[in-house]
C-alpha cells in the first residue's frame, strides 16, 4: 500500500479536518484497520505512546476505522480533531495497519506485512516555535520554548560572510531541545547560526552566537 502524506497538521476549532488517501497498487484484495496512539511528551526522554482505546477518551477521529481495498484501488480516509483551545500542540500516531487475508497455497506460505504510521499534530491557533541556543558545559543545543514543534532541515554557520555546513538535522517539539553534533561546534564564537526550518511553512531563521 501507499498513502499520499505521512505528516498531517490540524487546528483546535470545530471542524478542522484531512483526509489521507490509501492506495492499494498489489494484485491482491488489501484488508486495513487503524490505531490511534497519543504521545505524551513527544521528543522528551519520557516520551510515551499510549494506545486510544477508550471511546471517551478519543479526540482524534478517522472514518473508515477499517476497510478493504481492492487491488489497483484506493481509500480516502478523514482524520477530524475534537482538541479545543490548547496551550500546546497535541501529537497523534495514526497506524495504518494490514490485515492477514486467506493464504491458498498447498505449501507452507508466509506473508509479509508492512505498516504505515502517520503523524498528527493538532496546533493550536497562536501556536509558534521559539528556538534559542543553549550552552550545558560542553554541549550545546538547540531548544524550542514555543508550543508548536518545528524541523530543522539545513544548518550552517555564518561568521565574516563566509558559512560552513553543519550535519545537525531533526524534529523539535514544544519543550524539548536537540543537540547539536557537529565534532567543531564546540569551537563555535561570534557570526550566527543560519537555519533552514520547517513549521508549517519554511523560514530562514537566524541565531546569534
Amino acid at each position: 500500500m501507499s498513502l499520499d502524506k505521512i505528516i498531517v497538521y490540524l487546528h483546535d476549532l470545530p471542524n478542522s479536518r484531512e483526509d489521507i488517501v490509501v492506495s492499494n497498487p498489489d494484485q491482491e484484495t488489501l484488508y486495513l484497520q487503524t490505531e490511534i496512539y497519543r504521545v505524551e511528551n513527544a521528543g522528551l526522554p519520557n516520551e510515551e505512546r499510549i494506545r486510544v482505546v477508550n471511546p471517551d477518551e478519543f479526540k482524534l477521529l478517522i472514518s473508515p476505522s477499517r476497510a478493504v481495498i481492492p487491488a489497483g484501488a484506493e481509500k480516502r480516509f478523514r482524520l477530524m480533531s475534537l482538541d479545543r483551545d490548547l496551550e500546546k500542540e497535541q501529537v497523534y500516531r495514526v497506524t495504518f495497519k494490514p490485515v492477514v487475508g486467506e493464504l491458498k497455497s498447498e505449501k507452507n506460505a508466509l506473508k509479509i506485512l508492512v505498516a504505515y504510521q502517520v503523524l498528527i499534530f493538532v496546533q493550536p491557533q497562536d501556536g509558534d516555535y521559539q528556538l534559542s541556543l543553549e550552552r550545558q558545559g560542553a554541549q550545546l543545543s538547540l531548544a524550542n520554548r514555543g508550543n508548536i514543534n518545528v524541523e530543522v532541515v539545513e544548518m550552517e554557520y555564518c561568521r565574516a560572510q563566509e558559512c560552513r555546513p553543519m550535519t545537525t538535522r531533526g524534529r523539535i517539539y514544544a519543550e524539548a531541545r536537540l543537540l547539536i553534533e557537529d565534532e567543531w561546534a564546540d569551537d563555535l564564537s561570534g557570526g550566527v547560526l543560519r537555519l533552514r526550518a520547517r513549521g508549517r511553512e519554511m523560514e530562514t531563521i537566524e541565531i546569534p552566537l
